[in-house]
């Protein structure tokens, strides 16, 4: 048995992230050391060699919110996890996380979900084994199936009456290391189906960001190559390169509210490319504001509309 950890476009694990595994003695995927498997929609398929070496494969993961996919696991911690470098780069480019059906929690009708399980399959993913922290349980089985059940007991939306004037995101350090994971809190709020905001609203994130920008060369190069509020990345020609889909994220957050991140003591790195940011933490909710304690698992959403 070969225990892969699924990198991505991310970078190498760090000796502290590897030592609880260090029994398993794992291998991190190489985006470009994968072998092709099947094109599906246009997206050339490829996983990585040690994936590839295998009879089958068993993707192991948690189940959060996820930007495009509806919900994190199941054939993604293959397809995507240990993808090639190509097929990465296909399945985020703009046109396709921004296509028509692809949204936070959303499986049915989601073309990204649908692209990413056709390409799992194709690279020998038969099986997952998912955790639900909400419900404090593990799911098995059909990596499709696992993930449509997962998202069932991870009922993530928390209704509210009234649109907010900002709301403050308290992100998990894991998720915290660096203004490209930290952010998709922010833009998981803006982009749900019914953010309780009103327009200009101020969406904080409490992210201490050690890692600065963070290591995708992408997301780097489009946040430095144009300020907020990032217009030009929706518009002529898309953004490339590790992570350059989260920056259009961030543009599509900007066009209706102000993305600010707090208690971070990396704030001057972000600030040099425009990014809202702050040694000192927020202090006391301001008057108006939303508290969002677990914006990976549970968003508020205002009652009432369709």
């Amino acid at each position: 048995m070969t225990v892969v950890v699924g990198l991505g476009l991310h970078r190498p694990m760090t000796a502290a992230e590897r030592a609880p595994l260090s029994a398993y003695h794992p291998v991190e995927s190489d985006p470009d050391d994968a072998i092709p498997t099947e094109v599906v929609d246009g997206i050339p398929g490829a996983v990585s060699r040690s994936v590839a070496a295998a009879d089958f494969s068993l993707s192991v993961g948690i189940a959060e919110l996820h930007q495009y996919a509806g919900v994190s696991g199941g054939h993604k911690g293959v397809a995507v996890g240990c993808g090639g470098r190509a097929t990465i780069a296909a399945l985020h480019h703009r046109d396709r996380v921004c296509a028509p059906g692809v949204s936070i929690g959303r499986l049915s009708g989601n073309p990204f979900r649908e692209a990413i399980d056709k390409l799992g399959v194709a690279a020998g993913c038969t099986h997952a084994l998912l955790y639900v922290p909400p419900a404090g349980c593990w799911l098995f089985g059909d990596p499709a199936a696992v993930v449509r059940e997962a998202a069932g007991l991870l009922a993530p939306w928390r209704p509210v009456p009234a649109r907010a004037v900002g709301a403050l995101l308290s992100v998990p350090p894991a998720k915290a290391v660096s203004l490209y994971q930290a952010s998709r809190a922010a833009t998981y709020l803006a982009l749900s189906p019914r953010p309780p905001l009103v327009d200009g609203a101020t969406i904080a994130i409490d992210a201490a960001c050690p890692e600065g920008l963070g290591a995708e060369a992408g997301f780097v190069a489009a946040l430095s190559a144009h300020p907020p509020p990032w217009s030009a990345l929706l518009g002529g020609p898309p953004p490339v390169g590790a992570g350059a889909q989260r920056a259009v994220m961030l543009a599509l957050l900007a066009r209706r509210y102000r993305l600010r991140v707090v208690n971070c003591p990396q704030a001057a790195a972000l600030r040099a490319v425009g990014i809202d940011a702050q040694e000192a933490p927020l202090g006391a909710l301001p008057p108006g504001w939303l508290r969002v304690p677990d914006p990976f698992h549970a968003l508020p959403q205002l009652e009432g509309e369709a």
